[in-house]
Parts: C-alpha cells; sequence; structure tokens
C-alpha cells in the first residue's frame, strides 16, 4: 500500500452549518423522515431542542447536530481491526 496517500482522519468535509433539521438529516444520509425521527426518539442521534423562549412549554424543534455525529462516525470507523478500517482500498487496488 502506498504510504504517500493522506489518511482519510485528515479529510475534512463540511456542511455549511453546524445543525439541520431531521428532514435534511435524512436526506444527507440516505434515510427516510420516520427512521430519523425514531432515531431521535431512541437517543440514536445528537440533537437539541430549540423553542421560543418567551413559550417554554411549546412544542421544540428538534435540530441534528451534525459535527457530533461526524465524530461519533468517524470514531466508529477507527475502532475496527486496521485490516478493515483499509480493506476497502484493496477494491480500488491502492
Amino acid at each position: 500500500m502506498r504510504e504517500e496517500l493522506n489518511p482519510i482522519e485528515n479529510t475534512l468535509v463540511q456542511y455549511p452549518i453546524d445543525g439541520v433539521t431531521p428532514a435534511k438529516f435524512g436526506e444527507l444520509v440516505g434515510k427516510s423522515a420516520n427512521a430519523i425521527d425514531m432515531m431521535i426518539k431512541n437517543n440514536k442521534l445528537p440533537f437539541i431542542e430549540m423553542r421560543d423562549p418567551a413559550k417554554p412549554n411549546s412544542r421544540g424543534e428538534k435540530i441534528v447536530y451534525i459535527p457530533a455525529y461526524n465524530e461519533g462516525l468517524k470514531k466508529a470507523y477507527y475502532s475496527k481491526p486496521k485490516p478493515l478500517v483499509r480493506a476497502w482500498l484493496e477494491w480500488l487496488g491502492i
């Protein structure tokens, strides 16, 4: 394998903002809005609830926090055994 390639962990992909609605997050990761809503309900995604401070008992809008999701995804990926982390590169001939 060629070591002069930049490690994947140094690659940064950013979305213009840090938080998106569940519907937009579903679009970004290829999941249905219902699947994302269930993941939020079961605390499987990092989110905050925004609500009008003048109406603390009103229903809030949920916003998925993308940087926390990306960090968790990166940790999960790199916690795999090293041969599995790099295995997909063999398909590319690298």
